[in-house]
């Protein structure tokens, strides 16, 4: 009889497993759907400038408008390598820090920076990829052009 509520058990613990994994292959799914749709957006909007403009900010014109959906684009699929375990620790440091060595990303995070953290709030992984992104936009101080 003992051995019978051991297997019972041993039976009801792998399930629980699977369950908990189904859920989180399910997340993963969901996150790399979500991520398609907004990457293909941004694909669209950076190839039709005049449907980008509907979009850009007060104050920013379209031609910069679209450079900084191509550079929030780049971010986009970086997030993405986070959430899924892809891109983690030093190595996502690595390529935040490459993304901001670059003009135009920290053009982009001084403009939407605190927009992703504010999107971020909550959700772990999200909080550590902005903070990464964050730590190397500031590591990375702007170059002023000559002349300014």
């Amino acid at each position: 009889m003992k051995f019978k509520y051991v297997a019972v058990a041993a039976l009801a613990a792998v399930g629980a497993v699977q369950i908990v994994q189904r859920e989180r292959h399910q997340r993963q799914r969901n996150e790399v759907t979500v991520a398609h749709i907004q990457l293909n957006r941004l694909t669209h909007l950076t190839a039709h400038p005049d449907l980008a403009a509907l979009w850009a900010p007060p104050g920013v014109g379209t031609e910069e408008y679209v450079k900084l959906l191509d550079a929030n684009h780049q971010i986009c699929a970086l997030s993405l390598r986070h959430k899924l375990g892809i891109t983690r620790g030093k190595q996502l440091r690595f390529v935040a820090e490459k993304v901001m060595e670059r003009e135009i990303g920290r053009r982009y995070w001084k403009r939407f920076g605190s927009f992703r953290a504010e999107e971020a709030a909550g959700d772990k992984p999200s909080e550590e990829f902005t903070e990464a992104m964050h730590d190397a936009y500031l590591a990375h101080p702007e170059i002023q052009p000559a002349g300014v």
